[in-house]
């Protein structure tokens, strides 16, 4: 949906992207785990966002092979989700009501399970256990209960300029996440293998690979952004090659994550703890 379709590269080749990504990832995750000994809860939210995109990109890749190519646009609807939330969270400075209002919905939909004497005896493993800590941290949440509101896809979207990612991509992928008539209608010719079969469209289907690469890429830049580290310039060279790759193939691009890889070998810091008050690296 975002690159053209002359510029539309080989699964192969969008499989190289990603695993380049992926390296990357490991990468900032253990800068971050570097320098995590302060336990800046902005910081764990946003090494965690960028460990998530990950996770997620692989899980489209290995849903490809099946193929399930609806559960690919669903994964890849989770992606721009994320993207939005985390723009959302950086932009109004919301992750500490974020973290509490995220606790207190977690804590009550453990509690609707303990109290429900069909979950009786079911329950170990399942959630966690309640200690007085957490009892304690839940009232106080119950007194004062955080303000805070999921942001709308679309407003996100208009605020970062990128309607496109809504119109294209979260809208269009929504068709999937929720019960169609024709629904399952590839999956039975996918299992079934009678023919003839229905031309599904499976050539420009690989748009979504592509574009669940750009937006783990734009994921990571928000969190680096969102983060209290400054990030060396490098590292969003590398962020910038994996894109220019999906706009190419041309592994000149992958340059910069080389360099990265280099550094991280050595031992050398990719981040430094930010000034008080200095922006973030764009």
């Amino acid at each position: 949906m975002f690159n053209p379709p002359d510029h539309r590269l080989s699964v192969d080749e969008y499989t190289k992207a990603a695993d380049a990504l992926h390296v990357l990832t490991g990468m900032l995750l253990f800068e971050f785990a570097r320098h995590g000994e302060t336990e800046i809860l902005r910081d764990q939210i946003a090494r965690n966002f960028i460990a998530r995109a990950d996770a997620l990109v692989r899980g489209i890749f290995k849903l490809w092979e099946i193929p399930d190519y609806n559960a690919c646009w669903i994964l890849h609807r989770t992606l721009l989700d994320r993207l939005f939330h985390l723009h959302d969270l950086n932009k109004e400075d919301q992750f500490e009501v974020f973290n509490d209002w995220s606790f207190k919905k977690q804590y009550e939909a453990a509690e609707r399970l303990r109290s429900d004497p069909a979950m009786k005896g079911q329950q170990n493993g399942l959630i966690e256990e309640t200690t007085p800590e957490r009892k304690a941290r839940y009232h106080r949440l119950v007194k004062n209960p955080p303000d805070w509101r999921r942001p709308k896809a679309a407003d996100a979207a208009r605020d970062m300029d990128v309607t496109f990612l809504y119109s294209y991509g979260y809208d269009y992928a929504s068709r999937f996440v929720h019960p169609m008539a024709d629904d399952g209608q590839e999956d039975f010719y996918n299992i079934t293998h009678l023919q003839p079969r229905p031309d599904f469209g499976e050539s420009a289907a690989t748009v979504v690979l592509s574009n669940s690469i750009l937006i783990a890429s734009m994921i990571d830049q928000e969190a680096l952004n969102a983060s209290s580290l400054s990030w060396m310039a490098v590292v969003y060279d590398a962020l910038d090659g994996v894109r220019n790759f999906l706009g190419t193939g041309t592994l000149d691009h992958h340059m910069p994550l080389a360099k990265v890889g280099v550094m991280f070998k050595e031992d050398t810091p990719l981040a430094k703890r930010r000034e008080p008050d200095r922006p973030a690296t764009i």
